[in-house]
């Protein structure tokens, strides 16, 4: 039998917060997009999904929700550097190429569909190359469309912005690009 990549643990959504959208809607090993969409949303990009779902959440994704409703925000949004889910991304698989293409147009797509100027950048320190190519792609398609990424201080001890499990959400914004 083979080991799931993906926490067993079952996290509910905060009450009215469950996703409207999630992409794929079927269940697969990645997800390229999931959110409760609305008029202003808060957007984070973080490091890769692990269980949330349309049904369930998983830590990180109840962070950001909190992070939207504490900022004024009517909606939220996580996509991820690379779209394999893994509760650790030590064990994820390798780099596929397609994949993270994939993940780069939904995210492109998706922003420029809802006139979205910019992004919580919430990875965190990328140990994993899949993770460090995925976020470069993405960071590539926020520059050339405009959209600017902000982060909440402090950056990590490497510069780069915290992980939503490892930080304080505060209203006050530093720019990352």
């Amino acid at each position: 039998m083979v080991k799931s990549k993906v926490t067993t643990i079952v996290v509910n959504y905060p009450e009215n917060q469950a996703p409207t959208w999630v992409e794929p809607r079927d269940y697969k090993p990645y997800r390229f997009g999931l959110g409760k969409l609305s008029k202003n949303p808060l957007v984070a990009i973080c490091m890769n999904p692990s269980a949330a779902r349309d049904q369930t959440s998983d830590r990180t994704v109840n962070r950001v929700i909190s992070a939207s409703q504490k900022l004024g925000y009517d909606g939220w949004v996580v996509f991820n550097t690379y779209p394999e889910r893994a509760t650790d991304a030590v064990n994820m698989d390798a780099y596929d190429v397609a994949l993270s293409q994939e993940n780069v147009k939904v995210i492109r797509d998706f922003l420029v569909e809802n006139g979205i100027t910019e992004v919580w950048g919430a990875w965190g320190d990328l140990k994993y190359e899949a993770l460090k190519q995925g976020r470069d792609a993405i960071l590539e398609v926020l520059t050339e469309q405009g959209i600017k990424v902000f982060h909440f201080a402090p950056p990590t001890k490497a510069g780069n912005p915290r992980h939503p499990l490892y930080l304080k959400v505060e209203a006050e914004r530093k720019r990352y690009l």
